[in-house]
């Protein structure tokens, strides 16, 4: 789980709206409200149920006709406030099959109105918006609410607490339940409609047929799937039972549970977002009072008595556990935590309810004994989503790394709670079959994995989430396998791919800064765990009980050999894997990976459907140019000096390696953070209206570029840039054309790297002069710098180069304090209001002095190892002579092009080719992902400039990339070699040229192998 989730909610919450809600309030601890009158009926306090406090509002109706009237000055607000919404919470002793009818009028006129179905006992809360939820009725605005009886019965009796008749909240966060089934239907098409579908999820029918029983096989396949989960769940043996036994009872002790003539009491137990309906002045109180009694902490209680349960053999802690447990339930399922009902709002709800499913799954024997399965498995259905699985295959809902994160074991106890019917048997197929449908790869923005290789959530690459995702499937991937409910071969093998991936771009387990997300700490990890079990699950095709590639990264990354898991992979003659030279190209991602040796360099750009960075109050709050072209080296951490050249300590946020930026004081590169529009949250996720950026490979060489520019939220809409990328082996020549801005302010720069000291004495060489001294400043006839982390750098003349060593003064990430540390960097000074500015440098990694005076030397000779041929707004093209390898980056479309081979293309596209006797190999990438077939859908501001909106609200946010077509038109006639793959055709011009007609999708990579 994200380490700082607490803090988060805490902060979407405080920033969610324009106007902070009221403090709930309780309304009833010292008389009936004055301004409730009751007609056929009375009003009256009572102690027999609460829901804050110790008392409730009692209504004892006598008549259909009865009614509550209320007068409240807080309805004046609701006519202005477009978010304005209605709260109570209601308690009912029997369920009555009908409604609660609410009105709301203006003087004598009924301008709004809802119901309330009343087919439940126990607690439940309705969150109604009054402009978007409720039936308007008539214009106008509110005074008064009348609340009528169900008029199929002549007496009956509620309870009312925590009414608020104006609340103001973010729009996202009410979910229809089956008391209200009208609010929020819009939600189950917003992003967080994984945790609010709700209702939309239990309306599912189910597809598959149900068998007339289950046989003897089938029953010990779920004996075996079910002893394979509670192993992963039920903790480590308590060495002192008795010990753990107190601690249970004090911290039961602290709900306050008690039973009295058939009813039950207790602490409430608060949903995290029953926070959101506390205003700011008293936020500081709200959250501590939530933080003691959540959701979260009374299902941790319940998991740590079903495991003491669970493990002992000792009958009296047995009966205590047991007696513990049903009260825990009972208490639990009449503060509304029950089958059908929303809790207002239950966003981020699997993080905070994990426990209670396991917990269940776990006292199975006692809830049974008690005659609770039933009612304790809709529960578990409801609240786990698990009717999302039952949705037709065409139809299923696309999932994201939350659920797989934090809803796929409660979807599984709740399955594996029944007892072995034909109806549990129908539950873990239709689980199985989500399952592999879900971890195919997604061609959408939205969900988890894509063709590529990224794992994907909120938008963009973000393998911090991606961690969660694996964390949460591979154990359940494992406990299923090699039964009947096993994951389909080619799901298994997609997912396989996709773990891989993650261990392609970590070194060796730790991750590049440039896509940590909100959290560039330089400390998060790549997980060991979800690789053991995906080695246990055995090879995809299901002919290897071990699958040796798993195995192999998990001995890799393991913090220990010692362990169980590493010495079965070791005892089976598996050893650690070894990384391979390679190139790959996350264009889901807009992430290019280059490997070499034990280093891996990894470049970040963004466009107009992947934002530039993820920033969130107190988190990245400096993170702007993280996607502006970061070019990142990592050696392994076993080299603790070089590993990497970031710490947090006086980093300067405006000269991140690879980047081109304007030069900005602190204050001004802090995030704006607002909640832009209904669709997301307290963020900051700018777009480009750019299409262009992304990468292409051949033979293990590659090409990155991006046409870059600036957002108009911070005045930077003239800020542009083209930059490109051409690795070839350990060299990588870094080309920037057409910079140029109107600020004149502040300077425009190009950083080529920024490394942390660890000692001040640290040792930088310039032009072959080793320099110890500190402070050090040089900008002037720059030709070649080593630095301190063995990376060369080669500087072609006429350019106006800085390299430093200095103490820097910044920010932490967070924004909460200031930091200080010490750095050499190496940057090229574009000047003020640039127009039209270039640049060119050559990178060699793990290189030494003399290596680099010999690269400096031949770039001055006949035998230079790269030429670049063209740098310009057309293409930048580079040629790696020592392979025959030429790159090119195609800005512009049907353009002549200078080129040997390729003179002509039908759009923008990245190609490599290489020179090989009488055949040429060539590889074609269209950068554009091409989810809007509009030109550019870009929101404008009145003025014209882009105005900041969410990524969620983008209407191609949820369609699927489209391929498409890219013609090339190369000199001479070239055929098909026989055995090439078929995405392309060929044909001749009458003039003797080849036409490549050549099919692209998904930012993949399209290969050719051409001969005379």
């Amino acid at each position: 789980m994200i380490k700082s989730l607490r803090f988060l909610i805490l902060a979407f919450i405080l920033f969610s709206s324009p106007v902070f809600a009221q403090l709930q309030v309780d309304i009833c601890e010292n008389t009936v409200p004055k301004d409730w009158k009751a007609n056929y009926g009375k009003l009256s306090l009572s102690t027999v149920h609460a829901k804050m406090g110790k008392q409730s509002v009692k209504w004892d109706w006598t008549d259909q006709n009865a009614s509550i009237g209320i007068i409240d000055k807080d309805f004046a607000k609701v006519a202005d406030d477009p978010r304005s919404t209605f709260v109570l919470w209601l308690y009912n002793e029997k369920p009555i099959a009908d409604q609660l009818h609410f009105v709301f009028y203006e003087g004598t006129k009924a301008t709004y109105k809802f119901d309330v179905n009343l087919a439940f006992t126990g607690w439940r809360t309705v969150w109604v918006m009054y402009h978007r939820d409720m039936i308007k009725l008539a214009d106008g605005g509110v005074d008064k609410l009348e609340i009528t009886a169900p008029a199929s019965i002549k007496k009956g009796t509620l309870y009312f607490d925590q009414v608020l008749n104006y609340v103001n909240i973010n729009p996202r966060s009410p979910m229809r339940d089956l008391q209200v089934p009208f609010v929020n239907l819009e939600g189950d098409k917003a992003a967080n409609a994984h945790w609010n579908s709700l209702y939309q999820f239990n309306a599912n029918p189910g597809y598959l047929p149900l068998e007339a029983s289950v046989s003897e096989k089938q029953k010990k396949q779920f004996t075996q799937i079910t002893n394979r989960y509670i192993k992963l769940i039920e903790g480590k043996k308590t060495v002192n039972e008795q010990k753990s036994l107190d601690s249970i009872k004090k911290e039961f002790a602290f709900w306050d549970i008690k039973r009295d003539k058939g009813n039950i009491s207790g602490r409430v137990i608060y949903s995290v977002n029953d926070i959101e309906l506390s205003g700011n002045e008293v936020l500081a109180k709200a959250k501590v009072a939530n933080e003691k009694s959540n959701v979260k902490r009374y299902a941790q209680l319940m998991l740590a008595v079903a495991r003491l349960h669970h493990q002992t053999k000792s009958q009296l802690i047995q009966s205590e556990t047991a007696k513990m447990y049903l009260d825990l339930l009972d208490h639990m399922e009449d503060q509304g935590w029950s089958y059908g009902s929303g809790m207002g709002a239950l966003h981020h709800l699997g993080y905070n309810l994990a426990d209670y499913y396991n917990s269940c799954l776990l006292m199975k024997d006692v809830i049974k004994q008690s005659g609770k399965l039933d009612r304790t498995f809709k529960t578990m259905y409801w609240y786990s989503g698990l009717g999302r699985t039952l949705a037709e295959i065409d139809q299923l809902p696309v999932s994201n790394i939350d659920v797989f994160n934090t809803l796929l074991g409660s979807m599984l106890s709740s399955a594996l709670i029944l007892d072995d019917t034909p109806e549990k048997h129908r539950y873990l197929k239709h689980f199985s079959n989500w399952m592999s449908y879900n971890v195919k790869p997604n061609t959408e923005i939205t969900g988890a994995f894509k063709p590529d290789g990224a794992v994907f959530h909120h938008g963009t690459l973000y393998p911090a989430y991606g961690v969660g995702g694996y964390t949460g499937l591979a154990p359940i991937i494992y406990v299923l396998s090699k039964t009947e409910f096993q994951i389909a071969a080619d799901a298994h093998q997609s997912f396989k791919e996709n773990m891989m991936m993650m261990h392609y771009y970590t070194n060796s387990t730790r991750w590049p800064i440039s896509v940590s997300g909100r959290h560039p700490t330089g400390t998060w990890r790549i997980p060991d765990m979800p690789y053991a079990y995906m080695a246990l699950s055995g090879s995809p095709d299901g002919k290897e009980t071990i699958d040796k590639d798993m195995a192999a990264v998990y001995l890799l990354v393991t913090k220990s050999q010692q362990n169980a898991y590493a010495k079965r992979f070791l005892n089976a003659g598996i050893k650690p894997a070894i990384y391979p030279a390679m190139h790959w190209t996350l264009n889901f991602g807009l992430l290019d990976i280059h490997r070499r040796n034990d280093w891996l360099l990894t470049i970040k750009a963004h466009n107009r459907y992947i934002v530039s960075h993820e920033s969130y109050p107190n988190a990245n709050v400096f993170g702007r140019y993280f996607s502006y072209g970061q070019l990142e080296v990592l050696y392994p951490e076993s080299q603790k000096d070089i590993a990497s050249n970031f710490k947090d300590k006086g980093w300067d946020w405006n000269r991140i390696p690879g980047t081109t930026t304007l030069h900005v004081p602190l204050d001004l590169l802090r995030a704006d953070i607002k909640n832009v529009d209904d669709y997301s949250g307290v963020e900051e996720m700018l777009l480009t209206d750019e299409p262009f950026a992304g990468g292409v490979h051949l033979n293990k060489q590659g090409v990155f570029a991006m046409k870059l520019k600036g957002h108009d939220k911070y005045k930077m809409g003239s800020f542009k840039a083209t930059k490109s990328w051409f690795t070839f082996d350990s060299l990588v020549v870094a080309l920037g054309s057409d910079i140029s801005n109107h600020t004149k302010e502040y300077p425009t720069e190009t950083t080529l790297f920024q490394n942390y000291l660890n000692d001040k004495s640290d040792v930088i060489s310039i032009n072959n002069k080793n320099i110890a001294g500190f402070p050090y400043t040089q900008n002037k006839s720059v030709t070649t710098v080593l630095d301190n982390r063995k990376i060369g750098y080669y500087i072609p003349a006429k350019q106006n180069v800085v390299v430093y060593k200095k103490n820097q003064t910044s920010r932490d990430q967070k924004d909460l304090q200031d930091t200080k540390g010490d750095f050499a960097g190496l940057y090229i000074n574009h000047g003020q209001a640039p127009q039209k500015q270039a640049y060119e440098y050559a990178m060699l990694v793990a290189i030494d002095q003399a290596k680099l005076d010999a690269f400096a030397a031949q770039m001055k000779t006949n035998k230079a190892p790269y030429t670049v041929l063209q740098k310009d707004s057309i293409m930048h093209r580079v040629r790696y002579n020592l392979k025959n390898i030429t790159g090119m980056a195609i800005f512009a479309s049907n353009k002549n092009l200078n080129d040997q081979y390729v003179v002509n293309n039908s759009k923008p596209c990245l190609v490599m080719y290489e020179e090989q006797k009488d055949k040429l190999a060539l590889a074609v990438v269209d950068p554009d992902l091409a989810f809007s077939d509009k030109e550019d859908d870009t929101p404008r501001n009145p003025d014209g400039t882009r105005k900041e909106v969410s990524v969620y609200s983008r209407d191609w946010f949820k369609t699927p990339s489209r391929p498409t077509v890219v013609t090339l038109t190369l000199n001479g006639l070239w055929k098909k070699l026989d055995g090439d793959n078929k995405d392309y055709t060929v044909e001749y011009t009458k003039d003797g040229k080849t036409l490549l007609t050549i099919n692209c999708k998904y930012g993949l990579t399209t290969n050719m192998s051409l001969g005379k």
